[in-house]
């Protein structure tokens, strides 16, 4: 049967206490867990009786299920037993980084393990501040056929450039037309990255160098099964895990999981290219 395994960061069967999750905070980002970015429908209201209001803080009036991972097994060996077969169904828990607020990003020094292994194995410039910039939205137009497709990479690793004039910015980014310099002043001042007057001191606090750009796509496992109704859905679970029950959960869609992974390995793959010529040609 498929159980929940992970909350917050944290394999549930080794966490006796759970109200040291009081505060919801997903330990891969260091902020309010949101269950991935796609769990608004299962939010959890903390009414007043409610099973789980005791277990967060009073100033928090509702809490996203925070599974990390669901882990098929038949005991309670097997479900302690890390090597089973378990399956991420939150993106942050794969790869996720700090929701920095300040305008100047600090250097994350708190990486996991294997976000750490996957930034070497991709190659990435010795030396130099990487920026990661997550759910990039672009467009892709095709003068032949005069169409237009909008996506998205999960995210973007780049070099940091630092205190760029305004020159260099353009010059950087091959920035030609002057409406879309006011839009990208315009955009970098309210972002707070972008100080000085047009034409005359203006600066860049940072940038990225798109030169070569590593684009990171997570995938984590979609969930079936889910029945309100016997608790088996991601909120029944989390809660029944919460109260130090056995959380019997949704159980993972395989068939979906690869094929998803394929057909958005040619789609983006495909884009991607297409977005290197472009950065090779500009």
């Amino acid at each position: 049967m498929p159980r929940v395994f992970e909350i917050f960061g944290k394999p549930i069967a080794f966490v006796e206490d759970k109200t040291i999750f009081q505060e919801a905070i997903c330990p891969f980002t260091e902020s309010l867990c949101d269950g991935g970015g796609n769990r608004n429908q299962t939010k959890i209201k903390l009414t007043d009786n409610h099973a789980l209001r005791n277990y967060f803080n009073s100033d928090l009036k509702s809490v996203i299920p925070a599974v990390c991972s669901i882990q098929y097994g038949t005991d309670e060996i097997q479900l302690q037993n890390l090597t089973q077969e378990t399956w991420v169904v939150c993106p942050r828990r794969l790869f996720g980084f700090k929701n920095i607020t300040t305008t100047i990003p600090e250097v994350n020094r708190g990486l996991q393990p294997h976000e750490r292994e996957i930034l070497n194995i991709a190659n990435l410039t010795q030396g130099q501040d990487i920026g990661i910039w997550s759910e990039i939205y672009l467009q892709y137009g095709d003068n032949e056929t005069n169409s237009q497709v909008d996506y998205h990479f999960d995210f973007i690793a780049a070099p940091v450039l630092r205190n760029l004039s305004e020159s260099e910015f353009y010059l950087q980014h091959n920035i030609q037309d002057e409406q879309d310099k006011k839009e990208i002043i315009k955009s970098a001042k309210k972002s707070g990255i972008c100080h000085g007057k047009l034409g005359v001191d203006l600066t860049f606090d940072i940038s990225p160098n798109l030169s070569h750009p590593v684009i990171f796509e997570i995938m984590t496992a979609s969930t079936s099964g889910s029945n309100t109704e016997k608790g088996t859905d991601i909120a029944g679970a989390f809660t029944a895990g919460m109260l130090g029950n056995n959380p019997i959960s949704p159980g993972i869609n395989k068939r979906q999981v690869w094929g998803r992974m394929a057909t958005q390995l040619f789609a983006k793959s495909a884009l991607a290219e297409a977005w290197s010529r472009d950065l090779t040609t500009d």
